[in-house]
């Protein structure tokens, strides 16, 4: 029996011949157009964004690839393999990206070259990043090499990693510069060698390399996860005799280090130094603030915390915002606490935007609302609850609300 073409009604009748090959093999992609104007680029792009299913998708990005509306969009290129990683897809990876690579009519400068090449390290292809940063045929320079060291840390492959530091100059032509031994830096604290990156760190300057604020912040996280607290004060010491000025991620490093000597009221003093220098907090900053005040008890103190964060959020909207972890680490302690006013408004603000918090705070949340005589707020998170809670969770939804003697 033939196959069915299912024909996608959004899809003009111009633009169908590239999705036809999706009722067959996705093996056998139709040959790009060259004659597509801009509103069909825009409408394909368009499509890329709302289409599920991953064959019709490669269709549709195949259809577009070779005009330079397209492929210079690196937004597009991001979200279409992003969508193919999540599809667990990395045939049609390779399929559409070895075409960018081959097809005369794309660029071939180093720019794009280092876009496939992150592209593939997005997807944990390293082996096809390797093999697309082999094919540079003009000078390769130290931003080549980054985006090649880049795609090997995403895949975790750190031995290879440092190998093909190590034999940049020799077989591949390429000096390392600053960007690529921060890169080999943060590979080896990410594995778990923070002795080698301060070797590295203090080698540097006989490369002719001056370490910046990423070289110290690479260190200076690598310490903090092996919970040297000598080394990072001495890095920190050095870093202000160098008179370097430190940005967010080296503040986030310094609260992080005092939260986890229980010094959550200095932690929180650097966030008005980094106010007072116009370094702007992120969401690290605030979360590092509330899980080091939640784990020293201090349930106000990380309620606090959060109003500050959500002031600035309304002040500016480009300022940080609360994620799923802020809330939880938050509504955890405040229900702990006995703080139930607190864990009500938390709870609620969580499921608004139908993020439901774990089922067992939840369940202890109800249960402190209704000794403390606030039953209409219980059924507020009952209700909203319900509405959040999908597929198979809402099972043990019911049984959790069952376990309540109270009626919803």
């Amino acid at each position: 029996m033939a196959a069915t073409i299912h024909r996608n009604p959004r899809i003009p009748s111009t633009l169908r011949f590239f999705c036809a090959g999706t009722a067959g093999t996705a093996h056998e992609l139709a040959p790009p157009s060259a004659t597509l104007d801009d509103a069909s680029i825009s409408r394909i792009k368009t499509f890329i964004r709302d289409e599920p299913n991953p064959d019709r998708l490669a269709e549709l990005f195949h259809s577009a690839a070779t005009t330079p509306l397209f492929y210079g969009d690196r937004i597009i290129f991001n979200l279409a393999i992003r969508k193919l990683i999540l599809a667990r897809r990395p045939d049609l990876i390779e399929r559409l990206l070895e075409h960018q690579l081959t097809d005369p009519s794309t660029p071939k400068s180093e720019g794009f070259l280092m876009r496939i090449i992150s592209l593939y390290g997005n997807a944990s292809m390293p082996d096809h990043a390797a093999s697309a940063f082999d094919r540079i045929s003009f000078p390769r320079s130290d931003r080549s090499l980054c985006a090649l060291l880049n795609a090997l840390l995403k895949s975790g492959q750190h031995a290879r990693l440092r190998d093909t530091f190590d034999k940049a100059e020799e077989l591949l032509g390429v000096s390392p510069g600053i960007a690529s031994c921060n890169v080999l830096l943060r590979s080896m604290c990410e594995d778990g060698k923070v002795a080698d990156a301060r070797a590295l760190f203090d080698e540097m300057p006989k490369r002719g390399l001056t370490p910046d604020i990423i070289s110290y912040n690479m260190v200076l996280h690598g310490y903090l996860k092996e919970g040297n607290q000598d080394g990072l004060d001495s890095l920190l010491k050095e870093l202000s005799r160098r008179k370097l000025e430190p940005n967010v991620t080296t503040y986030n490093c310094r609260m992080a280090s005092l939260c986890r000597s229980r010094k959550s009221f200095e932690a929180e003093d650097l966030l008005d130094v980094m106010l007072s220098r116009k370094i702007r907090p992120n969401r690290v900053s605030f979360n590092t603030l509330i899980d080091g005040f939640c784990k020293e008890g201090d349930a106000s103190s990380a309620m606090r915390v959060y109003r500050r964060l959500q002031l600035m959020k309304n002040e500016d909207n480009s300022a940080a915002t609360a994620n799923f972890r802020t809330y939880v680490v938050l509504l955890c302690c405040l229900v702990e606490k006995g703080e139930f006013d607190s864990a009500f408004e938390i709870c609620k603000l969580c499921l608004n935007i139908k993020w439901a918090p774990p089922f067992v705070v939840v369940k202890d949340l109800l249960q402190g609302l209704i000794k403390s005589s606030m039953e209409k707020k219980a059924k507020v998170i009952v209700n909203k609850m319900r509405q959040a809670v999908k597929g198979d969770a809402i099972d043990a939804w019911k049984k959790i609300e069952g376990e309540l003697s109270f009626e919803f």
